[in-house]
């Protein structure tokens, strides 16, 4: 089976699914399910992270600060990679790396995906647990956490009173939006010593796991600090801008510039190399 045919089941059987949760007429007030994804909201971990932002909040304040400071370095880092390899693309395209999204059963082959998936709800937990204490620390409310499931992906989202953050101090706000991805990155790279020390005795099975948990974690913390709409760093510019001249303008600017980059790069990924299971 190849990999469009892959997609097209997939995209059939989400649309399946949609199709039924309509016509059984199924609402709940926990679940939204729109086209594009699904999303089920609970309170269940609300006590479990307000335990853990009692647990050492002087040591979770430290991580926000430093998150803050390192979502500058990610953003440059990343924007950077794919600037030069859009170029290595135009000018001396034998030397450019491909980009690609990942796709179970597309991108992600069939062998793979076990693998993906643990280490993608690891880190999304992670994630999603650290944007939580931070609120908890900074005074916001957490109204719920929830699981997202979209067409070809999964994720989750800790979801934050909108108004209690709309009046929350700027850096505040940084802390809360910049300390998923420090999370991801020092699970990242305190998985290297362990590759290094004991990647020679582990069993395969394992270092697979740690492989794709170190994937995952290093893509999604510093993709994620690209100032685009939605992501983490693009919350963290808004916040910065908004109350500036031309904030709406510069926000805009950023999105759009920063997608094209991206487009880009899979564009010419795509042409030059195709899709590329991993």
């Amino acid at each position: 089976m190849d990999s469009l045919t892959t997609l097209a089941i997939i995209i059939a059987a989400w649309f399946t699914f949609y199709a039924a949760v309509k016509l059984l007429k199924i609402q709940r007030d926990d679940l939204e399910v729109s086209p594009l994804y699904a999303l089920y909201k609970s309170t269940r971990l609300n006590g479990f992270i307000t335990r853990l932002a009692a647990w050492h909040p002087k040591m979770w304040r430290v991580l926000g600060n430093v998150g803050v400071a390192a979502a500058v370095g990610q953003a440059v880092f990343v924007s950077w990679l794919l600037l030069n390899n859009l170029l290595r693309f135009l000018f001396r395209p034998e030397q450019a790396t491909p980009v690609q999204p990942l796709i179970p059963g597309v991108t992600i082959s069939a062998s793979s995906l076990p693998w993906f998936m643990l280490a993608a709800g690891i880190v999304i937990l992670t994630h999603e647990l650290s944007h939580g204490i931070q609120c908890i620390l900074e005074g916001v409310k957490v109204k719920s956490a929830a699981v997202l499931v979209a067409v070809i992906t999964f994720g989750g989202a800790v979801e934050p009173d909108e108004e209690e953050m709309v009046r929350a101090p700027l850096i505040s706000k940084m802390r809360i939006f910049a300390s998923g991805s420090l999370v991801n990155l020092l699970t990242g790279l305190l998985i290297i010593p362990i590759m290094i020390i004991f990647g020679g005795v582990m069993p395969d099975a394992l270092g697979l796991f740690f492989s794709w948990l170190y994937f995952v974690s290093i893509n999604l913390a510093i993709m994620n600090m690209l100032p685009i709409g939605p992501l983490d760093g693009g919350q963290m510019w808004k916040a910065f801008t908004e109350n500036r001249p031309m904030g709406k303008l510069l926000q805009n600017a950023a999105t759009y510039a920063f997608l094209a980059l991206i487009v880009g790069n899979i564009v010419f990924s795509f042409n030059m190399f195709g899709l590329v299971p991993i």
